[in-house]
C-alpha cells in the first residue's frame, strides 16, 4: 500500500486541478458572476449548517465589495493554534492541518476559475488565551505556530496562483497581555451569572472544558482536588466566552473577522448552540468530518479502492485502532516530523 499512498498524497497536493466549468455554468457566470460565486460558496456539499437568509445576503454583499473593487474574496478561519495533547503529534501539526488546507481549496476552486483576483484564506490564531484558559505550555504553542507557518508557506507554493493562505496571530495584531488583563476583570461577574444556571445548563456549558484542559501543562494541576478541578473547568469556560467579547472590542481585533469583505468560516463551533447567536458560515473540516484540525488527527480512509482524507477524533481513533495501518511517506512530499508516516484506516465508518 505504501506506493499507492504516496502516489495519492503527491497527486492530492502537487497536482491540484482547476475547476472546469460546464457550458451551463459559463452561461450563468456571463449572466451574473456574483450570483454564481454565491451559489458555489453556499453549496450543501461543504456546509454543515443551514445558511440563513441574513447570512446569505451578508456573504453576497461581501462578494460584491470584492468584485467591485477587484480584490480577492477574503475568508477568515479562527482556530486555537495548538495541537490537542491527546494527539501523538502534539505539540506540532499533522496531516489534519494540511487536509484542512486542501478541503478549503476544493471549496473555493470554482471561485478561482471565474474570478481572477481569487481568494485569501486567512487562518487566525486565538492561541493567545490557551495557556490561561486550558493550561497549554507557552513553549508548545510557539512550536505549533512555528511549524504551522512553515506548512502554510509550503502549501502556497503548490496551490493555484490566485489563492493565498495567510496566518495571523491575534497577539501580533494587538496587545495579548491586555486581552488577558481585560478578561480577568470580567470573570467575577461572569462567575456570578454562571452560578445562577441550572445543573443541566452548567453541564452543557462545561462540555468543552471537560475535554480541553491540559492538567499537566504550563502548570501541574493534576494534584487538584475534584472540587478544585471543577472550578478550573468553570474558569476555562468563562475565559473562553469572555474572550469572544473582548477580541471584538475596537482596541483589539474590532470587526476584523467580518469587516469589509471578510467572511468568517467556522467548523465544529458553528454546529454548537454558541453559534446560534452569530449564525456564521459553517463548513466541514473535511468532506466526512467536522472535527477541528487542531484537536483531531489527519488520516486516510481506504475503501472501495479509493483514498479519502479525513480528520478524526480521539474516540474514533480508539474505535478503529485495529483497522489502522501506518504507512511510510516520502519525506519529499512534506519534510517535517509528523509527515513521515500516515495512518490509513482500512474500514469504512460513519
Amino acid at each position: 500500500m505504501e506506493k499507492e499512498v504516496n502516489d495519492y498524497l503527491t497527486s492530492l497536493f502537487k497536482n491540484i486541478q482547476p475547476y472546469v466549468l460546464t457550458p451551463d455554468e459559463k452561461k450563468a457566470v456571463a449572466r451574473n458572476k456574483i450570483g454564481f460565486i454565491l451559489e458555489k460558496l453556499s453549496r450543501k456539499k461543504f456546509r454543515r449548517r443551514k445558511l440563513s437568509e441574513n447570512r446569505r445576503k451578508d456573504i453576497e454583499n461581501k462578494i460584491k465589495i470584492s468584485v467591485q473593487e477587484n480584490r480577492p474574496i477574503h475568508f477568515n478561519i479562527t482556530f486555537g493554534a495548538y495541537k490537542h495533547f491527546w494527539s501523538d503529534s502534539h505539540p506540532e501539526p499533522d496531516w489534519a492541518e494540511v487536509f484542512s488546507f486542501r478541503y478549503l481549496t476544493e471549496y473555493v476552486l470554482p471561485v478561482l476559475a471565474v474570478y481572477e483576483p481569487g481568494v485569501i484564506l486567512e487562518y487566525i490564531s486565538e492561541g493567545v488565551i490557551m495557556t490561561r484558559m486550558d493550561n497549554y505550555p507557552s513553549k508548545s504553542l510557539e512550536r505549533y505556530s512555528e511549524i504551522f507557518t512553515k506548512i502554510i508557506a509550503w502549501y502556497n507554493e503548490l496551490c493555484p496562483k490566485n489563492l493565498e493562505l495567510r496566518y495571523l496571530r491575534v497577539e501580533d495584531k494587538c496587545d495579548g497581555d491586555k486581552i488577558i488583563e481585560t478578561i480577568e476583570k470580567m470573570l467575577p461577574e461572569r462567575k456570578k451569572e454562571f452560578d445562577k444556571l441550572s445543573d443541566q445548563e452548567k453541564e452543557q456549558e462545561l462540555h468543552r472544558s471537560n475535554r480541553s484542559i491540559m492538567w499537566n501543562g504550563e502548570k501541574d494541576l493534576t494534584l487538584l482536588t475534584e472540587e478544585e478541578k471543577y472550578q478550573k473547568k468553570i474558569d476555562s469556560r468563562l475565559v473562553e466566552l469572555a474572550y469572544y467579547d473582548v477580541e471584538a472590542r475596537p482596541e483589539f481585533l474590532g470587526d476584523y473577522l467580518e469587516e469589509d469583505n471578510h467572511i468568517l468560516i467556522l467548523t465544529s463551533f458553528g454546529t454548537t448552540p454558541d453559534n446560534d447567536t452569530y449564525d456564521d458560515l459553517t463548513l466541514g473540516s473535511t468532506f466526512g468530518s467536522i472535527v477541528d484540525f487542531w484537536v483531531g488527527k489527519g488520516v486516510l480512509e481506504y475503501h472501495d479502492n479509493k483514498f479519502t482524507p479525513n480528520i478524526i477524533s480521539k474516540d474514533q481513533l480508539e474505535k478503529f485502532k485495529d483497522k489502522i495501518e501506518t504507512v511510510n511517506v516520502n519525506p519529499q512530499i512534506l519534510p517535517y516530523k509528523n509527515y513521515q508516516t500516515i495512518d490509513v484506516i482500512t474500514h469504512k465508518y460513519d
